[in-house]
């Protein structure tokens, strides 16, 4: 009889210890709470000092991402047609080193290096699929603002989504220049 209360205490125990870890994303989101996010009016902000509102353009903003060794947070977006991008942080200095590595494991993973036009021309391009009859390609961008770095990452279709890019990447280049 103890074994079996002792095998059911432990086994509440790492039930409740599982559901208090286990936070779902919006809720923590909500309380501000997910590794130095917190509500602004109309957005989050990171304590890092990046914003990410909740609308940019025609993306809304669906998530927000915690830091790592190369990266302080991000933001991802998506809009209705399928237009996807992230915005990351990165700590001083270390953005051009985040471009190289997005270029040499998008190449070394096959994917093809393509010259583009428009706002695309001044990121890193690459073709990594189809999406229904056009050619998906992700791009990214490099941005400096004082001490901190930013990288911008898109995925559209080309040559459908080419004339949305310009615009989107000059709203993110706004919100960068505004910090």
């Amino acid at each position: 009889m103890a074994r079996r209360m002792a095998h059911g205490a432990v086994f509440a125990v790492a039930a409740l210890a599982l559901a208090v870890a286990w936070t779902p994303p919006a809720a923590a989101q909500e309380r501000g709470t997910d590794a130095g996010w917190t509500n602004v009016v109309d957005g989050m902000r990171h304590f890092t000092g990046l914003v990410c509102p909740d609308t940019l353009a025609t993306l809304n903003r669906t998530r927000v991402l915690v830091g790592s060794a190369d990266r302080l947070a991000g933001c991802v977006y998506q809009n209705a047609e399928g237009i996807s991008a992230v915005l990351r942080s990165h700590p001083s200095g270390t953005g051009e080193q985040a471009a190289r590595s997005f270029r040499d494991r998008f190449r070394a993973a096959g994917f093809k290096l393509v010259a583009t036009s428009g706002a695309a021309a001044s990121g890193i391009s690459f073709l990594t699929g189809r999406r229904g009859t056009s050619d998906r390609c992700e791009t990214l961008w490099r941005f400096r603002n004082g001490t901190a770095d930013y990288t911008l990452w898109i995925s559209y279709a080309l040559p459908d989504e080419a004339d949305e890019i310009g615009p989107l990447v000059t709203a993110f280049a706004g919100l960068l220049a505004s910090r």
